[in-house]
């Protein structure tokens, strides 16, 4: 990102995307001894919780550098974050395989193998934006739109809990988009305020989105995701 970005709207959106996920997972991670939980299930979730709380870190502080005008410390902290991209994904991806043999229960009806394809979905679409914005950081009209994208494809967990949160998973389908669009659109109403014209990155990326959340449900209840759901089960048995 350069010293031109319209810093104060991407200072919103990260503190809100950020806020998103401490509300979303404040019962269960962040205050679980507020909240009187029982202790996570294994060590793998409590390294996983870490890792996306230091990537979250690691955002804020690179979006609060550029709104600074300290681009020259944004771009040697880059390098430290792109690593540590790769660290997230790697720990999401185990946390994933781990969830797919335990005894998970979804509110989506999907069998914990099943469910496999929601966080996977998530995890994917994070890797290739935030991989796109690693790649073209020296383009930073897409650098930065990539980014924001990555941290929003990110967010379906805590959007998931926020639902649960006000007891309104038989809605879940529709509010868990509804959080992904209200993002996509803040994002498109910024572009169309300072451009009066909104850009492909997150028009297309947003609709992919948005749309990747029933497409997923319906993968995961689909005949054919079974067989590749008992796969991901068995190949996780064999590390777990």
């Amino acid at each position: 990102m350069s010293a031109v970005v319209r810093p104060r709207f991407y200072l919103f959106i990260s503190f809100a995307l950020v806020a998103l996920v401490f509300v979303g997972f404040a019962p269960t991670f962040y205050l679980r001894f507020v909240f009187d939980r029982p202790p996570l299930a294994t060590v793998l979730l409590h390294v996983h919780g870490a890792v996306f709380t230091i990537w979250l870190g690691l955002f804020i502080t690179q979006v609060r550098l550029v709104a600074a005008h300290r681009v020259d410390l944004h771009r040697k902290l880059g390098i430290a974050s792109a690593i540590f991209a790769i660290v997230v994904v790697v720990v999401g991806v185990l946390t994933v395989l781990q969830t797919s043999v335990s005894d998970h229960v979804s509110p989506s009806g999907l069998s914990p193998a099943q469910f496999s394809i929601i966080p996977l979905t998530s995890i994917t679409l994070f890797a290739i934006f935030i991989g796109l914005g690693v790649a073209l950081r020296r383009r930073p009209a897409l650098h930065r739109r990539f980014m924001t994208l990555g941290m929003i494809a990110s967010i379906g967990p805590a959007a998931a809990r926020v639902v649960r949160m006000f007891t309104l998973n038989d809605y879940r389908n529709v509010l868990i988009p509804a959080i992904y669009a209200a993002f996509i659109a803040w994002c498109l109403i910024n572009d169309w305020r300072k451009h009066r014209t909104v850009h492909p990155v997150y028009a297309i990326g947003g609709l992919v989105v948005v749309a990747s959340w029933p497409l997923r449900i319906m993968v995961g209840h689909s005949d054919w995701w079974h067989p590749v759901a008992d796969g991901v089960a068995r190949f996780a048995r064999t590390i777990f």
